[in-house]
């Protein structure tokens, strides 16, 4: 039997989604050994986006199987969630498709990047946002971050290793907004490439500090050569916010 759940988590203290022998604490490490305990059988717990270390999520989608249907799965639920690390929680546990896959089935999804714009951080936002000390033209930002919407080749803005991975993604929401000191960026996307949303940011930081201009945007993003975009953003302030499905 197949379920599938909703997972909110800190990722201050876990290095990223996935499990690695060595690495240190994952987010499936914990979800699959909590599951594990409490339906009393092996479990493994897949998700729809492997986020890095430090990065956190408010709409994780993760499934599993089990040998026999659940019983009051609002039980299970709770009972899964008192034996969780408390940085991660569980809701909305259902039985799913015997097919269903969260990472290939999975049609659009979202992600926030939050930054502290204020030449005094806050401590109360040290664990999910980039201070960022200068200021930022949002309106700038904005601008720029428009140039990423539509369907594009990211190669310019994918993590840079020796492993040839797909980068042509379509771009549905990029938008940037001020809230006092809090500025915050939004995407929507079909799906994304490696570290995509960090090194976008760090290239939005350089337009808002006016180091870089929307044409120079434009030029990297055609150029399909990560060496030459900026640094990527650090990793506490972006959000897995949801994956939605057909």
């Amino acid at each position: 039997m197949r379920y599938r759940a909703v997972v909110a988590y800190d990722g201050t203290e876990f290095q990223g989604w996935q499990s690695q022998s060595g690495r240190g604490p994952t987010v499936q490490e914990a979800l699959s050994k909590a599951f594990s305990t409490i339906v009393r059988e092996p479990v493994h717990v897949v998700g729809a986006g492997r986020t890095d270390a430090g990065v956190h999520a408010r709409g994780q989608v993760i499934a599993f199987d089990v040998e026999a249907e659940l019983e009051e799965v609002r039980r299970i639920e709770r009972s899964v969630n008192a034996v969780l690390p408390e940085a991660v929680a569980v809701r909305d546990l259902e039985r799913a498709s015997a097919d269903f896959d969260p990472r290939r089935h999975a049609v659009r999804r979202a992600y926030q990047y939050r930054i502290w714009n204020d030449p005094v951080r806050c401590p109360f936002e040290r664990r999910v946002a980039w201070h960022v000390e200068t200021p930022l033209d949002h309106e700038a930002m904005h601008e720029a971050a428009q140039l990423f919407l539509g369907q594009h080749d990211f190669a310019s803005y994918q993590g840079a290793d020796k492993i040839d991975r797909p980068s042509v993604r379509r771009v549905e929401r990029s938008e940037v907004a001020r809230h006092g000191s809090l500025v915050t960026y939004w995407i929507e996307a079909n799906a994304f490439a490696r570290h995509m949303v960090r090194n976008i940011v760090g290239h939005l930081v350089e337009v808002g500090r006016g180091r870089s201009s929307c044409a120079q945007v434009a030029e990297i993003l055609a150029a399909l050569d990560r060496r030459i975009a900026p640094p990527p953003a650090p990793p506490e302030g972006l959000f897995l916010e949801w994956v939605r499905y057909r």
